[in-house]
């Protein structure tokens, strides 16, 4: 009992002379920094698996709008020969049929701006039964030409009327369904996001790498007794700290 009794106030008078020790060396301040470090480098790796699961998100969304697009655009294509086998037939309603669902995958319903379907840019045929059908619609236009015209009527409305008749418009108007061409644009801005999400998990991946020289330097300061390295730290730390916060405002 006696021996213990002694073995035990040795081991007490071992623990206080290694804190006046670590104190004495400055190792209380080396730890605290190896602590707040360890604290910075759990956010960047926290950080840093976020930005590469949101990076496999994106990448297989891309991946989807390739292959949607893909589909989209052979189907149009298919349908545009269709259209040109049966206007060289002499069958133009199918043709025109063919052709408008051809004009519908690639471009979308309704169609905005310029767009076609990909045969009709080099088959003369078609665009000869487009013109045709152009003709044979302006003739239309002019036979009841004499009719009192929308448009007037429109234009001796009221501003409430006119209000009301837009809002009635937008409502029902259908919903725009996306062709090849817009799935195409979309595919485009998802894959600029996804470079963006790489480039943003480079960087927390090479904060990651700078906080842990940061720890492994206090850790040989406490080993060579020395505080260089300890100030070492310093440096390697303000990099990782600056190179995360560059990741998360990059834009």
């Amino acid at each position: 009992m006696i021996q213990r009794g002694e073995k035990e106030a040795m081991d007490a008078q071992e623990l206080k002379e290694n804190t006046e020790h670590a104190q004495h060396k400055g190792e209380k301040g080396v730890g605290l920094t190896m602590a707040i470090v360890a604290v910075l480098l759990a956010v960047a790796t926290q950080l840093s698996h976020r930005a590469h699961t949101e990076e496999i998100k994106l990448q297989t969304k891309v991946n989807d709008g390739w292959q949607f697009y893909q589909a989209k655009h052979s189907r149009a294509h298919e349908y545009g020969k269709y259209a040109e086998n049966e206007a060289a037939a002499n069958q133009p309603d199918l043709a025109a049929k063919d052709l408008k669902i051809s004009i519908a995958e690639e471009c979308g319903s309704p169609v905005e701006g310029n767009c076609t379907s990909p045969v009709m840019r080099e088959s003369a045929i078609l665009r000869q039964l487009v013109k045709q059908a152009g003709e044979t619609k302006s003739g239309k236009g002019e036979e009841h030409a004499g009719s009192a015209p929308e448009s007037a009527k429109a234009a001796s409305a009221s501003p409430e009327e006119k209000a009301s008749t837009r809002e009635k418009s937008r409502k029902e108007r259908p919903q725009r369904k996306d062709g090849a061409v817009d799935i195409q644009e979309k595919t485009h801005d998802l894959e600029k996001e996804t470079d963006l999400m790489t480039t943003k998990a480079d960087h927390y991946d090479s904060a990651e790498l700078f906080l842990e020289i940061s720890i492994v330097l206090c850790s040989i300061s406490l080993l060579a007794e020395t505080k260089l390295y300890w100030r070492l730290s310093f440096v390697s730390t303000a990099i990782g700290i600056g190179i995360s916060f560059w990741g998360w405002f990059l834009r």
